[in-house]
């Protein structure tokens, strides 16, 4: 879990090199928070950062604590413009984490809408339609189990405030 965890960092540190080479239309920081229905009903609170490489896309990082485990996803963004406040996007994310008992990978197709209320403040609401999700159970008490869903998953449901500099 380490080693994937160092890989990821290096990944995200990488992206970010190569986008300050050439012009940044910008970064943001905020945070979210989230909520999800079906079996595993609970919600999460995630930090993020992202910085834009033209005026439609950009790579950001969530750092996502839920009510029993965490993960680390890092994504890339594509925005289309309806007007200069308003915007749809879909996010392509690839996370990992767990907790002591469990260890979690997920693959993620996100669309969702942004607005700016000002020049450097914006609202933003997403919902996954494609996912992958994987979990392994390793606790000592039982054997190993592991579980993995694929398919239209519009369970979850987030709202995120960002500041744009």
């Amino acid at each position: 879990m380490r080693k994937v965890l160092l890989l990821l960092m290096v990944a995200v540190l990488s992206i970010g090199a190569v986008g300050q080479e050439k012009e940044s239309k910008g970064m943001w920081v905020g945070g979210g928070i989230g909520f999800h229905g079906g079996d595993n009903d609970g919600w999460n609170l995630s930090p993020q950062w992202g910085m834009m490489f033209n005026e439609n896309m950009g790579v950001g990082a969530n750092l996502v604590f839920s009510d029993d485990d965490w993960m680390v996803e890092p994504y890339f963004r594509y925005y289309l413009g309806v007007t200069d406040n308003f915007k749809f996007f879909g996010d392509g994310a690839l996370a990992f984490g767990g907790n002591d008992d469990s260890s979690q990978f997920r693959i993620q197709v996100r669309p969702g809408v942004q607005y700016w209320f000002t020049p450097k403040w914006s609202l933003a609401a997403a919902t996954p339609v494609l996912s992958f999700h994987s979990v392994n159970y390793d606790d000592d008490n039982r054997e190993d189990i592991s579980t993995s869903f694929f398919g239209l998953d519009a369970t979850d449901l987030s709202f995120s405030l960002y500041f744009h500099f």
